[in-house]
């Protein structure tokens, strides 16, 4: 069994995600080593989250990534909610008729130079970026290849042993370990933290493509689609190219009932069948389907955050539905807790407890704040586009409350986001 050094103020990561490579850049930026180990061979290219907003920008900024993100992706003011498509001459569709605006949370932290308080950029490309980052401290180094099959949670270290690529096994030791593997957690699992909540019927078809878009709203480019069974959305991943094919996201619910398995779903002829009825442009569609994955979405949430020595951050800890783009975001403000937990601890002599206390106030963002809106924002969509507007929130949005939109997005600040170091002055 090979082992990398020892150091008692390393810290092992679990998955090369972006929620794992933002907490090892964000341990790197205070003099803290990593080691991160991931069980694929390269990043993740699948297509999942696109929008970073309100306290998840302030997260954001606080790493050395932010600008080139900016400068690689675009910026939004929010969204809009739409009837599904609708004729659009002899022989072609476009989206629905808009029946709300939806302008996202912003402060002077926030909001760019046009006041627009909504970051775009797909999440491999943001990944990428977080990578590169970590190489370039050198304080990070990431084990591709490696995946995690046992741990040792002790009292004043955790070794974490993962099998390689020829079967071997290799023993990785820091002062900490956090797990940011996914929805599928296997320190979750080897910590034996339970994972409550529940499953949704419905599967999503989540679709990146090239395609032109005449309708879109040039303030609000992400549109949630309501409809009873195929809901969903339709968002641009780079910047609207006029008269040009613009890289589009198409992500559309799918029948409970359907019997299809997840290989069927993203077959050339089914992806084809769904886009028909949710993509506008010309009739036959003149698209190119670029990535097609199927996925579950869950509301659930592990019973806590800490176990020992071992966090957990992101999907390993909590998982919504994507409506509200309130899921890799929720992650990312893991990794700005932990981290900040993390550096009190090591280069501060901060006592452990405040591990308890990190697992506490992410534990609540979920519960209070992530899971009832992200909840909401998916019952929303599922919903009869002709009765809509029955909603008290839609209506909100269609004559807005001065005071009840400033509270509202108070929370995506001040609930979301947890300031650890303002969290410990006010407990003491």
């Amino acid at each position: 069994m090979e082992a990398s050094s020892h150091s008692k103020d390393k810290v092992i990561v679990i998955g090369a995600g972006p929620v794992g490579l933002m907490t090892a850049l964000r341990l790197a930026q205070v003099g803290i080593r990593a080691d991160v180990i991931e069980k694929e061979e390269d990043l993740s290219q699948q297509p999942r989250a696109v929008g970073y907003h309100g306290g998840a920008l302030i997260a954001l900024k606080r790493t050395a990534v932010y600008e080139k993100a900016k400068k690689a992706g675009f910026t939004g003011k929010g969204i809009c909610w739409r009837k599904p498509l609708i004729d659009d001459g002899p022989n072609g569709k476009k989206l629905g008729d808009i029946i709300a605006h939806l302008p996202f949370a912003g402060n002077e932290d926030t909001i760019d130079e046009q006041g627009n308080p909504v970051l775009y950029l797909p999440q491999p490309k943001l990944t990428r970026l977080f990578y590169e980052a970590c190489i370039e401290t050198g304080l990070v180094n990431v084990f591709f290849k490696r995946e995690l099959c046992d741990l040792h949670n002790d009292l004043d270290s955790v070794t974490a042993i993962a099998r390689n690529a020829e079967g071997g096994l290799e023993s990785y030791r820091g002062a900490f370990l956090v797990g940011a593997d996914g929805g599928k957690s296997a320190t979750r699992k080897l910590l034996k933290i339970p994972f409550k909540g529940h499953s949704w019927p419905e599967r999503i078809v989540a679709i990146d493509l090239l395609m032109e878009d005449k309708n879109i709203d040039p303030a609000f480019y992400t549109s949630m689609i309501i409809h009873p069974i195929n809901f969903g959305l339709v968002t641009p991943l780079e910047p609207i190219k006029d008269g040009q094919k613009t890289l589009y996201r198409c992500s559309i619910a799918v029948d409970p009932k359907d019997p299809r398995t997840d290989e069927e779903l993203v077959s050339d002829a089914h992806v084809k069948y769904i886009l028909d009825k949710f993509a506008p442009g010309p009739r036959p569609l003149d698209v190119q389907i670029l990535n097609a994955s199927p996925y579950r979405t869950h509301q659930v949430c592990a019973s806590t955050m800490r176990r020992g020595r071992c966090l957990l951050a992101g999907d390993a800890a909590h998982m919504n539905n994507p409506f509200g783009a309130l899921g890799l975001t929720s992650g990312l403000l893991d990794a700005d807790a932990l981290a900040d937990t993390l550096d009190l601890i090591i280069n501060e002599g901060k006592p452990m407890d405040l591990l308890d206390v990190y697992s506490d106030a992410r534990r609540k963002a979920f519960q209070t704040f992530v899971d009832p809106v992200s909840t909401q924002n998916k019952l929303r969509c599922a919903n009869d586009p002709e009765t809509a507007t029955e909603d008290w929130f839609l209506r909100s949005m269609i004559n807005p409350n001065p005071e009840e939109s400033e509270e509202f997005n108070k929370m995506f600040f001040d609930v979301w986001r947890t300031d650890m170091r303002k969290l410990i002055s006010k407990t003491a």
